[in-house]
């Protein structure tokens, strides 16, 4: 009793009557005015809590480590015996790590995805690089079927040239060509609505007007086809062939132009051009040819200004384009020494 002090009688004592006295107050728990019940206290351990046993080790030996910790046997085969005795295993496997494979095989997949779409990238880039050699060669060197001017198959006439600015052009420079290929169809119509009021002149004024008419018709059929070889598709061919002696023929033959443009707008007498002279002198004798001629001399203007507009802009990109005089007569120099007739010519002058 001395021992553990929780043995004493007194205190052994009170536990019995608190427990008694909880006891009488639960016989009866419908009964009234009862007493309140007290909280019962928690019995007394009697026995001291047990000691954790303490392990014991052995010394181990080359055959014991072999085989285990404490093992009188060796294993049987490999690590199957495990380490120790019967009454202690060991499990060759390492843990499960809950996860893992999941997450390796999500990590697999996103790096198999990512390995496909890099090789689909490649091959389109390969696609790609392929596929702009050959519209390169086709541009160049390949076969070019003449297209223009668009003309019927029933018609007994064929197309003369090959025309394609989104295919021969080059982005940054189709929208100045496509400028110019506006410009040559508009002096087209010009031609062509100078024609037509040359031909009521005519009509309307007898032989008066025989030579402005002639000389109209002689300008339709002959400038309308020049003025596309020379400057327009001069400038084409500049461009799709990165040339500069083609861009010096071009200024050359579209600077006529503008001069053309503006005699035709003045129209001398009998010049074959229904310009301002010609128009006020042919509203004294018919107001509605007058008029007429007015309209013509005005489409003259608007197209010498924007031919005066589009030179100059058409030479700020030769300028930006790295073209020069000496790459133009070196071109030359090449192409007539290349062309055997020039050559011939220039050993026979020798």
């Amino acid at each position: 009793a001395t021992d553990h002090p929780f043995m004493d009688p007194s205190v052994m004592q009170v536990s019995s009557s608190q427990s008694a006295t909880v006891g009488a107050g639960l016989d009866d728990p419908f009964g009234a005015q009862a007493e309140p019940a007290t909280v019962p206290v928690a019995p007394v351990i009697s026995q001291p809590p047990p000691q954790p046993a303490q392990p014991t080790l052995q010394p181990v030996s080359s055959a014991g480590f072999s085989a285990g910790y404490g093992a009188s046997t060796p294993p049987t085969s490999g690590y199957g015996g495990g380490y120790g005795s019967g009454t202690a295993s060991f499990n060759p496997q390492p843990p499960k790590q809950y996860g893992n494979e999941e997450t390796m095989h999500k990590q697999k997949l996103v790096e198999d995805e990512f390995r496909k779409r890099e090789q689909d990238l490649e091959r389109r880039e390969t696609q790609l690089r392929d596929e702009q050699k050959r519209l390169e060669d086709a541009r160049v060197y390949g076969d070019r079927v003449p297209n223009f001017p668009p003309i019927p198959k029933f018609f007994p006439c064929t197309p003369c040239v090959y025309h394609n600015i989104d295919f021969d052009i080059t982005p940054e420079h189709q929208l100045s060509v496509r400028r110019v290929f506006y410009h040559w169809q508009f002096t087209v119509f010009c031609y062509l609505l100078n024609f037509v009021v040359c031909f009521g002149m005519i009509c309307a004024l007898g032989t008066k007007a025989g030579s402005a008419f002639g000389l109209s018709l002689l300008y339709a059929g002959l400038f309308i086809p020049l003025s596309f070889l020379t400057w327009y598709r001069m400038l084409y061919n500049a461009v799709r062939l990165d040339s500069s002696m083609r861009y010096m023929l071009f200024f050359f033959m579209y600077g006529m132009q503008i001069f053309v443009s503006g005699i035709a707008a003045l129209g001398f007498n009998s010049g074959g051009f229904a310009g301002w002279i010609t128009a006020f002198k042919t509203m004294e004798d018919n107001k509605a040819l007058g008029v007429l001629g007015i309209i013509v001399s005005l489409a003259w203007c608007a197209n010498c200004l924007i031919a005066v507009y589009l030179i100059m802009q058409i030479h700020k990109t030769y300028r930006t384009t790295g073209q020069s005089m000496e790459k133009a007569s070196g071109e030359f120099a090449a192409s007539a020494g290349s062309n055997r007739n020039v050559a011939q010519a220039v050993l026979r002058s020798l």
